[in-house]
């Protein structure tokens, strides 16, 4: 009886550590997105003065190489046994969310002061595919929400 308590006290604080996880991807996955609208605002010359391609594409950097340390502390976060292929497949789809959000700031073209919308639209609409694969993976866990 008292080995099962330890092992529901694991599961709670590995569910509390998922729903840390989900809660700053769900953070990058709004600035990666209000990145989205403001190179939109750009190219439609509907921007405030001070933005441009140029400083969102460092930002966007900046922030694709926090995510790459998210996710790096994601693979080194202990799991239970339980939930090792869960967290595999997370970690997994947070990595082709990742490739998907390079993929997107590389449309942006600042030195011409451009943005190939197709590879941005393309990329964006994976991220939803890829935002719906994790949450099919989420479903069913008690006490973790995305």
């Amino acid at each position: 009886m008292r080995e099962k308590m330890k092992e529901t006290r694991f599961e709670k604080e590995y569910a509390l550590t998922l729903n840390k996880i989900l809660a700053r991807f769900t953070m990058f996955d709004d600035v990666f997105g209000e990145y989205k609208r403001t190179v939109q605002k750009i190219t439609r010359g509907r921007c405030l003065a001070s933005e441009n391609l140029k400083d969102l594409a460092g930002y966007w950097h900046q922030n694709c190489e926090q995510f790459h340390l998210f996710l790096e502390r994601i693979g080194t976060t202990p799991a239970p046994a339980e939930f090792m292929k869960l967290h595999r497949t997370l970690l997994a789809e947070m990595r082709n969310y990742y490739n998907e959000v390079c993929t997107a700031q590389q449309a942006i073209n600042w030195m011409q002061n451009s943005c190939c919308q197709t590879t941005l639209q393309s990329a964006f609409s994976e991220l939803t595919e890829v935002k719906e694969r994790i949450d099919e993976t989420l479903e069913g866990i008690n006490g973790v929400a995305m």
